[in-house]
């Protein structure tokens, strides 16, 4: 199963699902391990909602199968899954109270009396809202209202946890506190989730292992650190970090030719595909993978900075390359002006340029 690992206590092979002449999966196989978090990441219309939407019984899969602790669960309705979702609208009752909202749950299950009691309460702790039980859901936050939705995921002690994009209604100041806790909540707990995401710097935050789709398809699972230095597709290099790319012409030996005749140069780079030498191609750049010299500079590339912006711990310049194309280098706050002229080259001990098919 590819994008598995070593345990695979939730396993989707081969899913595949289409809305009427609309593919939204293709032959999606994932593995997840026990305790592990998984990100979903990926564009709107990426598939990314679908398929926790299947792993929940919510759609069924027009091919493939999904199991649960090594049990097929592809048949059977979202009450026989023993899955917590928690929703990008947190879906709780404003009528109820916070403990009647999380006992919602439990209700279904058939736990009652004291038992009910005390898995809400416990529930409630886990989230840090214990003593929040006697309260009104208008009176709460919304980053109060989402642990609240947590809460209400967790008390029927599910063996999978989803959440679909859990934090997208918060402004971004609560969005980060509530999703350190959220993280650290699961985290304790030791469940294995499936976390939706369109934002990279949420996924690389929660995420185990990242998984990336682009229109239904499935195109690198990895650690974030892996998804950033190791693209394994043009998709996932433009998709994941900042990125600029340029086109060139693959050499021997792990090199790659930039630039118009006269002004080539020959830089190292890492080939991410099946490509021989004299294949037209896309070199993809890290900012930090670059540096500015003085124009002239030997073995870089000629250009003049087209704009340069402040980004905290370094300055990015826009490179307006003379043999056409653009770079994004970082640098110092001080390095370049707007219309300088300047050279750019690789930058030592950087992250090496990836390389793709041209197209």
């Amino acid at each position: 199963m590819s994008g598995g690992s070593g345990s695979r206590f939730l396993a989707v092979e081969r899913l595949g699902k289409r809305f009427g002449d609309a593919r939204v999966l293709a032959d999606v196989s994932l593995a997840v391990a026990e305790g592990e978090t998984l990100a979903l990441l990926g564009p709107s219309g990426s598939g990314k909602t679908t398929l926790l939407r299947l792993v929940a019984g919510f759609e069924a899969p027009d091919s493939g199968a999904i199991a649960i602790a090594g049990a097929d669960v592809t048949a059977l309705p979202p009450a026989r899954r023993n899955v917590g979702m928690v929703f990008q609208h947190f879906a709780l009752f404003p009528h109820l109270s916070v403990a009647e909202n999380v006992a919602f749950g439990l209700e279904s299950r058939g736990v009652s009396g004291p038992d009910r009691e005390w898995r809400v309460e416990a529930a409630l702790g886990l989230v840090d809202l214990a003593g929040f039980g006697g309260r009104r859901v208008p009176e709460l936050s919304g980053g109060q209202q989402q642990r609240v939705a947590l809460a209400r995921a967790l008390a029927p002690e599910p063996r999978v946890l989803l959440l679909d994009e859990p934090l997208s209604n918060l402004d971004p100041a609560l969005r980060e506190r509530t999703r350190r806790l959220i993280r650290e909540t699961v985290a304790r707990v030791g469940i294995t989730a499936l976390w939706v995401t369109h934002e990279q710097e949420e996924a690389f935050d929660v995420g185990d292992r990242v998984a990336v789709l682009n229109r239904g398809r499935l195109e690198q699972v990895g650690t974030p650190e892996a998804l950033y230095l190791e693209p394994a597709s043009r998709f996932v290099a433009g998709f994941v970090g900042r990125a600029s790319a340029v086109a060139g012409t693959l050499e021997e030996s792990g090199r790659v030719r930039l630039g118009s005749e006269g002004g080539a140069v020959s830089w190292p780079a890492v080939a991410a595909a099946a490509l021989a030498p004299g294949d037209p191609v896309e070199a993809v750049f890290r900012p930090e993978g670059l540096t500015l010299l003085p124009a002239g500079a030997a073995g870089a590339l000629t250009g003049r900075v087209a704009s340069r912006r402040y980004a905290g711990a370094q300055t990015l310049y826009a490179v307006a390359l003379a043999g056409g194309g653009e770079l994004e280098v970082a640098g110092g706050p001080d390095e370049a002006r707007e219309g300088d002229a300047v050279a750019v080259a690789p930058c030592p001990g950087g992250p090496s340029p990836r390389v793709f098919a041209a197209g």
